[in-house]
């Protein structure tokens, strides 16, 4: 080898099985018989990366199985070490056969452990394999061995046993199928090599190499003959991945560290109904996640594990190397595992500062700002919890599902259930917030059926200053509970987790948020704009009139469900198709515009006879169109390269194809004039680029940063000139 990792600093000679290198205390008897592992159904794989959290979740899994009673108590089984796996992992291929074996090679094992080191029975218990497999249901099995060549046959479809007992693997359709449950622990690999440097001390060539060796870095990062244990940790990651892809959804789950760090809790629930136990009650998560905090662990262990469990912390890479350093690291990612599900997560905790980051608050944007030049953001949703990049982005071939407004998973509000706006928080404020943004066509409306509905001193609002590589950020931070009085910068994706700590969604807004019991009412605009015009404390300025009327509701509903909400939908779904497939024509952009254009024609032809679109009188659907009027011209025409395109040939307001539009949205301007934010529009242009980062940033090569910025070419109208436009007379009415 070119030189020694940290974790097998005191390794002579590497060994390697299926090209793996493993340790020195590695036994290929006990690798095959854990590779022909007779599995029963409720078996339990533990299969970590070095470094990677190993320790804590198979002290997670025993808590879970057998230490802890629904009441929090201790079993008898607590800190029994009288068979495997009681005080962390015991690896299958570290152990001897049988206690004959034992007796017999003892010697000789302890003659070839590294001078310094402790007898391998200080880390893994005076243990046999047949320990092993004679411990109690369900049986775990905790290994840092991976993927479908290392794990047992079994595990997978397709398994045929041999008449000499020996398990032969074939095509998943002609064997037997799988047997045993899978959990993955992954973290991300800055963190895992900051961890895998200092494991037993520094090594002797350091982070960067000397004449001991190349060091820690050069080691972690070379993937064609990587010395340590186990191999690298990229192809770790994705051999696992194949692995979990194999195994399949229902025997399988993936366990993030920094998941288990942000919300222990939460991941206890989740684990605990992988492994279809009990429901957890509130008493035994409690217990179980004090007994395996870090320093209840270390106390408990008396000294055996010192050197598996070092800070137990996320973000501690930050504190060595430099930049150069890392971006390196981020570029072997991005190459090895550009686009592999399974490290997606990873990103977002291997990242120094989030991308693309608004430059000024919103307040100091003015009609001259230039959001080209800020930097593109990574989109990016929430799966299971997990800040990841937004998959109907990174994947061409997936429908996109109402990118801008998807309903929130599990906390989704229906408007036939009241909402008292006049409550209080603990602290005297609005028990309810909103999050808005003025910028998207879901949540501008919102802003002004605030005023209208003389509901300002009962909602308090929070205004995004712009997307991020976090989603929605709020710069100076968020004015409501419990995130009030904390330094800047929120970003909305907490809201989420906290609301749900395993939800999987789109970062969206608006979102209706519940001082008082911590939850999202809704992040569905359509419900929350009903929600708002019918609940007790709102009373409308407009003719004294409410904006969502008893006798009018179901043509309401109708021209929202038939015409308004699918028109935002067609242009928004087009413009982002357009970007998803590098700026190209696609069916599915053709199709979008022409949807768009056949309502826009049948909307002009009905305000060629009626004032607003139901009538003489204003409701919440003049608000969504009105909205998205103002914005096609000011972003959408341009932004997602309408202009010039079938049916869309000129503007909506300024040009001469649709004059029943135009007279209208004169008209709805006047209404809406201090609510409309035009220097907030600006944002629509970061869209494409920001696709093209987060496109690149999920498969090998790319373009720079700044190329990415000099790609936003899309032409910024003259947003006075639109304002003067729209400031013009308006019609009386029909």
């Amino acid at each position: 080898p070119r030189g020694t990792s940290a974790a097998s600093s005191f390794t002579q000679k590497i060994t390697k099985i299926e090209g793996v290198p493993v340790p020195f205390w590695f036994r290929n008897d006990t690798f095959q018989r854990f590779r022909d592992l007779d599995l029963r159904d409720d078996d339990i794989i533990l299969s970590s990366g070095v470094k990677m959290g190993t320790t804590w979740v198979t002290k997670i899994l025993n808590s879970l199985l057998h230490d802890f009673d629904d009441d929090g108590n201790t079993t008898p089984m607590y800190m029994d070490d009288s068979f495997p796996n009681r005080l962390g992992q015991t690896y299958p291929d570290a152990l001897f056969p049988s206690r004959d074996v034992l007796r017999r090679e003892m010697a000789d094992l302890m003659a070839k452990t590294p001078k310094g080191r402790e007898p391998i029975s200080s880390n893994f218990g005076d243990f046999v394999f047949d320990d092993l497999i004679h411990q109690p249901t369900p049986r775990l099995f905790s290994s840092h061995l991976f993927g479908k060549k290392l794990l047992p046959k079994r595990l997978f479809d397709g398994w045929v046993e041999q008449r000499d007992g020996t398990i032969a693997t074939g095509p998943p359709s002609r064997g037997q199928r799988g047997k045993g449950r899978l959990i993955v622990v992954v973290r991300n690999l800055k963190d895992t090599l900051t961890s895998l440097h200092f494991f037993r001390g520094e090594p002797k060539d350091g982070w960067d190499g000397n004449e001991h060796g190349p060091g820690s870095f050069r080691r972690f990062i070379d993937l064609e003959d990587c010395p340590n244990a186990y191999g690298d940790s990229f192809h770790w990651i994705k051999a696992s991945a194949e692995a979990v892809e194999a195994v399949g959804s229902d025997r399988v789950l993936v366990v993030y560290y920094e998941a288990l760090k942000a919300n222990v809790r939460a991941q206890l629930r989740r684990i605990n109904d992988f492994l279809g136990l009990p429901p957890l009650t509130d008493a035994k998560s409690r217990a179980i996640a004090d007994a395996c905090s870090a320093s209840k662990m270390r106390s408990e262990t008396g000294g055996r594990f010192k050197y598996a469990i070092r800070k137990g912390s996320v973000g501690d890479w930050v504190n060595y190397l430099n930049d150069e350093r890392w971006k390196e690291l981020d570029q072997v990612f991005d190459d090895s595992l550009g686009g592999i599900d399974l490290a997606e997560p990873l990103r977002f905790f291997q990242q120094k500062e989030i991308p693309g980051m608004p430059l000024i608050p919103w307040q100091d944007c003015d009609l001259e700002t230039d959001r080209r030049t800020w930097s593109p953001y990574l989109c990016v949703s929430l799966r299971e919890g997990m800040v990841v990049p937004d998959p109907d982005i990174v994947h061409t071939n997936n429908a996109i599902k109402r990118i801008l407004s998807s309903t929130f998973r599990l906390l989704s509000f229906s408007s036939k259930t009241p909402v008292d706006l006049d409550e209080n928080g603990s602290d005297g404020s609005p028990r309810y917030h909103l999050f808005l943004a003025p910028s998207d066509p879901w949540a501008s409306p919102i802003l002004a059926a605030m005023k209208l509905l003389g509901l300002e001193s009962k909602i308090s609002v929070d205004i995004s200053d712009g997307q991020s590589g976090a989603g929605w950020a709020f710069l100076n931070g968020a004015s409501c509970a419990p995130w009030k009085g904390r330094e800047g910068p929120f970003w909305l994706y907490e809201a989420y987790q906290l609301a749900d700590p395993l939800c999987t969604t789109k970062i969206l807004v608006p979102v209706l948020w519940d001082t008082v019991t911590e939850r999202i009412v809704s992040n569905d605009s359509w419900e929350i704009l009903k929600l708002l015009s019918t609940s007790s404390g709102s009373v409308t300025e407009i003719d004294d009139r409410s904006l969502f009327p008893e006798e009018l509701k179901p043509m309401i509903e109708a021209m929202f469900s038939d015409y308004i909400g699918p028109l935002i939908d067609d242009v928004i779904t087009a413009g982002l198709e357009y970007f998803r497939n590098d700026q190209n024509e696609t069916e599915r952009l053709q199709k979008g515009r022409i949807n768009a254009y056949t309502k826009l024609l049948h909307l002009d032809s009905l305000l060629g006879t009626t004032r607003y679109l139901l009538g003489d009188t204003v409701t919440i659907v003049d608000l969504y169109f009105s909205a998205f009027l103002f914005q096609f011209d000011a972003c959408y025409l341009d932004a997602f390269a309408f202009r010039g395109s079938d049916g869309f040939g000129e503007p909506i307001l300024s040009g001469s194809c649709y004059p029943n539009l135009t007279a209208y949205a004169r008209d709805m301007f006047q209404l809406l004039k201090p609510f409309v934010h035009f220097e907030s529009f600006g944002e629509v242009f970061r869209i494409g680029p920001s696709i093209a980062l987060t496109r690149q940033s999920c498969s090998s090569g790319g373009k720079s940063m700044d190329t990415l910025r000099e790609s936003a070419t899309a032409t910024v109208p003259n947003l006075r000139d639109i304002i003067v436009f729209l400031e013009q007379p308006a019609r009386e009415s029909n």
